[in-house]
């Protein structure tokens, strides 16, 4: 196993690799059964290849890949909110689960809300996705609350990463 991480690495979304990334992040959204169709329909529209490119483009950060033996194994997208980073999606290839890649991923995640000074991480997860309950339960992220019948009518635990404390 460790042989195969050292060929890890993590990267900002390029123009180089933005078919390769739609693509992947399609593979991975698209089979998750705790969504309906319609979140699907949706997600799947916000994150085209125009609108990947657009947001690298806007703000470098907000893409991270995690490439393994020269293939895309995993992204994480996010946004700069108010100080604040929303954590909007991170997933891995089913072929590359259990290896570390998404803690990987929102380690880096957390490197860059430092280099951008944000004081805390964000973000929310299905209420019966139980896999990335527990990665990001193991990368230190606290529920905080519930939100019922919510984005596209479903059910939603909302999390959050302090990083600092940013109160004088």
């Amino acid at each position: 196993m460790c042989d195969r991480m050292n060929s890890l690495t993590i990267v900002p979304l390029t123009n180089t690799l933005v078919e390769e990334a739609t693509s992947a992040i399609r593979e991975i959204i698209s089979p998750l059964s705790y969504y309906n169709e319609w979140a699907l329909r949706e997600e799947m529209e916000k994150y085209s290849t125009e609108r990947l490119k657009d947001l690298a483009e806007k703000t470098p950060d907000s893409i991270f890949l995690a490439v393994l033996n020269d293939e895309i194994a995993g992204f994480c997208i996010n946004s700069y909110d108010d100080g604040l980073i929303w954590l909007a999606w991170f997933g891995v290839r089913s072929r590359y689960r259990g290896r570390g890649i998404g803690a990987t991923l929102l380690q880096e995640l957390e490197n860059s809300a430092r280099r951008r000074r944000c004081h805390k991480i964000w973000c929310d997860t299905r209420t019966d996705n139980l896999l990335s309950q527990s990665v990001l339960a193991r990368a230190g992220f606290s529920k905080i609350c519930i939100l019922s019948n919510h984005w596209y009518g479903q059910d939603f635990f909302l999390w959050e990463k302090l990083i600092y404390d940013s109160r004088p």
